[in-house]
């Protein structure tokens, strides 16, 4: 664990980003494992691809409302000295996710080929999706419980980690996926005239049900070997009392006040996208299956890189609301943004440079290819508007302030439905109508989002983030500190003795 208010605002995030960006793109090896070895099982599970995305996207807005919240409170506790309760914030924020995730999964199991049909499916590619779905729910609660515990390792200031286990479950995965999504895999290396490799190794050929155990069955290992880590490594004892789970009005409310708006921007941007497929499926159904391998292979990787250095930012905010020290937190997010932008900008000149060498990594369907193409060459515009987006929003949430960043994301998100409607079909411009909608919603929120940040009406919920925590320290038992632990003058010793901000900095599995 690392208390990051000791270092320089630049030198924290640079030290946490890093790793956190390396364990949000293993995390995407997941989606790209599937795009790889769905494509190579034929077009219909593809195409498919391009459907149940958009409702794992729409679960992971309710994962993102417990794990961002959770982080956010975990974070702030740990940067104002109260390491048990930060313990119990996570202990808590699991409990309500097995609350959410339960109801969830029976909903999805009995509704996802109805799901997939009003999204435009039809035929192979509804079946595919059907056996995909219904086989990843089964590990819903895994599936909450993963992000949630990275996230908590990164508001403790360790990013390295999550990196290391992603590691694990990724390896983890391609090896399932290997075994189970293709009849056979025929493997080879030739160096000149020299056939170095030519073997063929056989698989169970189960599609898109294969994959979808191969992604439960990972994600199910890395919030175990997780939790373990947090008991034993950090001395997070409280994770193992069972009153620790109990019900904590306060501590709830603090977790989704900051995690429902965060969150609700993910979950309205899957249903929103659930809603633009249905204008994709007029272009028929490789229309879905350009759409997968655009968005979940090529530009989620660039989505992963802001999403680290975003997480990154927001948890040197956190700390340092919960030091006190606003100003360092406004400073967070602007060091952050710029690191964004000049990510960006690489990743936006490799989309115009090299589309169609992009796409050929996951199809040779010439279809499905064409369109990808087209995809890609118009999001590369996308990639500095959602630098701004996420990583002022990041910033502003791990402060503890997100209401007023859903008022300008959600909006933006639901007005891509009309857009794509209007220019897709009302103007005649097909598909790349579509494509030009989803740009211009993300421009819009970008905008938005950094002019909330310049003009500082974010910071009343930046107060009101740390008061919640100035509050803790005076209530009595049933407040979210408990009275063995409030901080001392420094603010900086538990109930054992410890003190937090001076520990060393390290991160080990």
């Amino acid at each position: 664990m690392r208390d990051t208010n000791a270092e320089p605002v630049g030198r924290a995030i640079l030290t946490l980003a890093g790793p956190a960006c390396l364990t949000f793109l293993l995390q995407n090896a997941y989606h790209i494992n599937d795009a790889w070895f769905l494509g190579r099982h034929g077009p219909a599970a593809t195409n498919a691809m391009g459907l149940f995305m958009f409702v794992m996207i729409t679960n992971f807005g309710f994962i993102l409302a417990l794990a961002r919240g959770t982080q956010s409170l975990m974070a702030r506790r740990f940067g104002a000295g109260q390491r048990p309760a930060a313990a119990r914030t996570l202990a808590r924020g699991l409990a309500l996710a097995v609350k959410v995730a339960l109801p969830l999964a029976a909903l999805e199991w009995w509704l996802a080929p109805d799901l997939l049909y009003a999204m435009g499916g039809r035929g192979e590619v509804v079946v595919a999706g059907t056996e995909y779905l219904r086989t990843l729910i089964l590990f819903m609660p895994f599936l909450f419980f993963a992000p949630m515990l990275d996230f908590a390792f990164q508001g403790l200031g360790d990013t390295v980690t999550p990196f290391r286990l992603g590691c694990i479950g990724v390896v983890v995965n391609l090896v399932l996926n290997v075994a189970l999504v293709l009849d056979e895999l025929p493997l080879h290396w030739v160096v000149g005239d020299v056939t170095l490799l030519d073997v063929v190794l056989p698989g169970a050929g189960w599609g898109a049900m294969g994959a979808a155990l191969a992604t439960g069955i990972s994600r199910t290992l890395s919030p175990i070997l997780g939790f373990l880590i947090m008991v034993r490594r950090y001395k997070l004892d409280p994770l193992l009392q069972r009153k620790s789970y109990s019900h904590d009005g306060r501590t709830m409310r603090e977790i989704l006040r900051v995690g429902v708006p965060a969150g609700s921007s993910t979950l309205i941007y899957g249903l929103v996208a659930m809603a633009v497929s249905q204008v994709i499926g007029r272009f028929g159904q490789d229309a879905f299956g350009a759409y997968a391998i655009g968005f979940r292979g090529i530009e989620s990787i660039s989505f992963m890189l802001v999403l680290g250095l975003g997480v990154a930012t927001g948890t040197v905010a956190s700390h340092a609301v919960g030091a006190g020290d606003l100003e360092r937190a406004r400073k967070a997010g602007h060091f952050g943004v710029l690191l964004g932008i000049g990510a960006m900008l690489v990743t936006m000149t490799i989309m115009l440079v090299f589309p169609e060498g992009l796409a050929r990594i996951f199809t040779d369907e010439p279809a499905i290819l064409a369109i990808t193409v087209t995809y890609i060459s118009t999001m590369a515009f996308c990639q500095v508007p959602q630098a701004l987006e996420m990583i002022y929003a990041e910033a502003m949430a791990g402060a503890g302030s997100s209401a007023r960043t859903a008022f300008i994301s959600l909006p933006g998100n639901a007005l891509r439905v009309p857009l794509a409607w209007g220019l897709a079909v009302g103007l005649g411009w097909g598909i790349q109508g579509v494509w030009y909608a989803i740009l211009s919603s993300a421009v819009i929120k970008g905008l938005g989002v950094t002019w909330l940040f310049f003009s500082g009406r974010w910071e009343q919920g930046m107060q009101a983030g740390r008061l919640a925590l100035d509050h803790d320290a005076q209530d009595g038992p049933d407040a979210l500190t408990e009275p063995s632990e409030r901080a001392g003058p420094g603010g900086e010793r538990d109930d054992e003795g410890h003190d937090d901000r001076k520990e060393p900095a390290t991160d080990v599995v």
